[in-house]
């Protein structure tokens, strides 16, 4: 089942999860497709939630273990609970596109009015945690977070044209990340990556265990 702005085309879901700091509880409210949730390397625990029963049954088994899944109005349990997040939590907001924001008709199945968002915003602002919202460029957007970071990439949308996604994130950009497997600006580079890490694995599992522990405490060290 796809979604509309669905983040799983190839080089998007790459890009997002590329931004995503270490952390131990991953959180995704606007769930839709779920495709950050089942390509990025598991948290040790995550909550997915959508309205859509649908969305929820179709991605019942495509996700991580310990993960726990819910039908339910993710702005209002937001509202209800992110001051209780912890500073190791990542909260990806996904919303429903601001309708003004949109080139063309809109496709989702719920939408969140221009008030919904506002209030969106001002949670995601209230949170203690690692926050990464995805949308299109807006006025609102641009005024309530124009004190994060940003960052800016050309998708296809489902109408077949091109439209600048937008993502802004309330860190700066990582020293370190949740999954290294996508690293990479292109396909090339990550192709690339993927094989010099396959060749990196192969001569780690050669190795004789003491070997292979003195190169992790070599490692260790270049942290210091």
């Amino acid at each position: 089942m796809s979604y509309p702005g669905g983040k799983a085309m190839a080089g998007t879901f790459q890009r997002l999860i590329n931004q995503i700091p270490p952390h131990r509880t991953y959180v995704e409210p606007f769930l839709g497709g779920g495709a950050i949730l089942r390509l990025k390397r598991a948290a040790e625990r995550s909550i997915g939630m959508d309205l859509d029963p649908g969305a929820i049954d179709a991605i019942r088994d495509r996700v991580p273990p310990q993960t726990t899944l819910t039908v339910g109005d993710g702005l209002a349990w937001l509202e209800a609970n992110v001051l209780r997040f912890a500073a190791d939590w990542f909260l990806y907001l996904d919303p429903p596109y601001l309708q003004e924001a949109c080139q063309s008709k809109l496709r989702y199945q719920n939408i969140l009015s221009r008030e919904q968002h506002g209030r969106l915003l001002r949670v995601a602002k209230a949170a203690r945690c690692y926050v990464m919202v995805s949308g299109y460029w807006s006025e609102l957007y641009a005024r309530e977070l124009k004190a994060w970071r940003s960052d800016q990439f050309w998708a296809m949308t489902r109408g077949g044209h091109e439209q600048q996604e937008w993502v802004w994130m309330n860190y700066p950009e990582p020293d370190a990340l949740h999954d290294y497997r996508y690293l990479g600006t292109d396909y090339r580079e990550r192709e690339k990556f993927t094989r010099q890490r396959r060749r990196w694995v192969r001569k780690l599992t050669a190795m004789d265990r003491l070997r292979r522990l003195a190169l992790v405490a070599a490692v260790e060290e270049t942290k210091h």
